[in-house]
C-alpha cells in the first residue's frame, strides 16, 4: 500500500490500531487532494478519522462550513466501506438539507473573521425547521448513539491487510 508521501510500506507491520494511530499523526501533514491518492483502505480511515475529528471538536455546522465538508461525498462512501450504512444516511440527509460547498460558500461570502463567534442560521439563512432537523440528525450520528465505529474501522482495515 502507499502512503500519504506515496511511498510504499508493507500493512503486514501493523494492525490495523497502530495504522490508524500513524494515520491520525500525520495526516495534517498531507493536503485532502493527496489523501484521495491513496488506497481504498487508507483513504477510508483518513476520512473517517477526519470527520471524527472535525464533529468531536465543533459539531455538524462546524463540517458543514470548513473545507472537510466539500468531501462529504468521500466521508459518507467512507461510512459505507466499513458497514455504518446508518451514519452514512445521516450524513446525506444532513447534507442534502444544507450542502456544505453551499454552506462554506456562504461563509466566505461575508464579512465573518476565521474566529468570530456568530449565530449560524443567521449568517446562512436556514429556516427554523431545517435547522432543528439537522439537529435531530446529529443527534442520532455515531458519536452520541451507542455506535462503535471504529470496531467497524478497525475490522475493515484488518480484513484488508489480512487479505495483502
Amino acid at each position: 500500500m502507499k502512503w500519504l508521501d506515496g511511498q510504499e510500506f508493507d500493512t503486514k507491520d501493523f494492525t490495523s490500531e497502530i495504522l490508524c494511530g500513524r494515520i491520525t499523526k500525520e495526516m495534517y501533514n498531507y493536503d485532502h487532494e493527496q489523501w484521495l491518492e491513496c488506497d481504498e483502505p487508507l483513504k477510508t480511515a483518513l476520512f473517517i478519522i477526519d470527520f471524527d475529528t472535525e464533529l468531536t471538536m465543533g459539531g455538524i455546522y462546524a463540517f458543514l462550513e470548513n473545507s472537510i465538508g466539500h468531501y462529504a461525498p468521500q466521508i459518507i462512501r467512507s461510512f459505507r466501506n466499513i458497514g455504518d450504512n446508518t451514519d452514512a444516511e445521516i450524513l446525506s440527509e444532513i447534507c442534502r438539507l444544507a450542502p456544505p460547498d453551499m454552506i462554506r460558500g456562504e461563509l466566505l461570502e461575508t464579512d465573518h473573521k476565521e474566529y468570530d463567534i456568530y449565530i449560524f442560521d443567521e449568517v446562512h439563512g436556514l429556516k427554523e425547521e431545517i435547522a432543528d432537523k439537522i439537529s435531530e440528525l446529529e443527534e442520532k450520528l455515531y458519536l452520541n448513539s451507542d455506535s462503535d465505529i471504529w470496531s467497524l474501522l478497525f475490522a475493515y482495515m484488518d480484513s484488508y491487510i489480512m487479505n495483502k
